[in-house]
């Protein structure tokens, strides 16, 4: 490694006398360069930290201080007592990189459901979630973080134009309904955002999409997550411990459904996949909207 290289310097303002031994990029993000930083101390300890900086993809936009606001949100949720990643070191200075970065705790586990005990899994997933949407904002130290999405808005955004129908009744819907509670969302939570360790969470990474709205959101983007990667009984199993958990009115998971599935047709042929897993999950999700449709031209205006 060169006297000069960032990396190294990086790491000497987190560990001074540390020496950079590796770098090895981290797949599974879309939004976020991640890498993985060995090195050892002083002492001659070996170590190990990631390294995430944020850039924004074409249909992804991200608020420029997103990293320093995910840096603050890990603080308070390590205070909570949540299984996150340590925040270690942030810089918003460009003066070693050409964009904010910020230095995490290496959390060892491995991404993605895990096959056994799947349903233990899927409890696991389901009850940190209702743990999350269950804190006391209040009593929380968190950063500014935005407003989470209207759901008939966002749906009205991707309805065809021609679907009369649906556009009118969710245009009525909106016009009686009652905003929802608002609690801490994660925006994006699936289970390669979850790192497992002998069957259970790890951590819960990539919190840049954190959000104050309707826990709605998380279920139904994971429920969809789910079904691209699973079948509906992993779907039923995660949302019913996770109702178990914690009471929350879900008349409006059809609506959330339509958008998150509206959403995820408009950019998936963005994320990088192969051919054959777009095809399945295009089809998938033309049958969770077929649902979803159906469920929300029924409900009461």
């Amino acid at each position: 490694m060169t006297a000069n290289d960032p990396h190294a310097a990086i790491l000497e303002r987190l560990s001074p006398g540390a020496t950079l031994t590796r770098r090895e990029p981290l797949t599974g993000g879309v939004s976020a360069a991640v890498e993985l930083l060995e090195f050892t101390t002083r002492a001659g300890a070996p170590a190990r930290v990631v390294l995430r900086r944020h850039g924004a993809a074409a249909w992804k936009p991200l608020a420029d201080d997103v990293t320093a606001t995910e840096f603050a949100l890990l603080t308070a949720l390590r205070r909570a007592g949540l299984p996150v990643p340590a925040p270690l070191l942030l810089d918003t200075s460009r003066e070693l990189l050409p964009s904010p970065f910020l230095v995490l705790e290496f959390v060892e586990g491995r991404a993605g459901l895990p096959e056994r005990p799947r349903a233990g899994a899927l409890g696991e997933m389901a009850e940190f979630l209702a743990r999350l949407h269950a804190l006391e904002l209040d009593a929380l130290e968190l950063p500014t973080l935005p407003r989470g999405d209207d759901p008939i808005a966002g749906a009205l955004r991707f309805v065809p134009s021609s679907d009369d129908a649906l556009r009118d009744a969710l245009t009525a819907r909106a016009a009686s309904r009652s905003p929802p509670a608002s609690v801490l969302v994660h925006g994006d939570f699936w289970p390669g955002n979850i790192l497992w360790r002998n069957g259970r969470v790890a951590a819960v990474v990539d919190w840049e999409d954190a959000a104050l709205g309707d826990p709605l959101l998380d279920l139904a983007c994971c429920r969809l997550e789910l079904l691209w990667r699973g079948d509906e009984d992993d779907v039923e199993t995660f949302t019913r411990r996770y109702l178990a958990a914690r009471d929350v009115d879900t008349t409006e998971l059809p609506i959330w459904e339509l958008y998150a599935g509206l959403a995820a047709s408009d950019s998936m042929g963005q994320w990088g996949l192969d051919a054959a897993t777009l095809q399945t999950m295009r089809a998938r999700t033309t049958e969770v909207l077929a649902r979803a449709r159906a469920r929300a031209l029924a409900l009461p205006r």
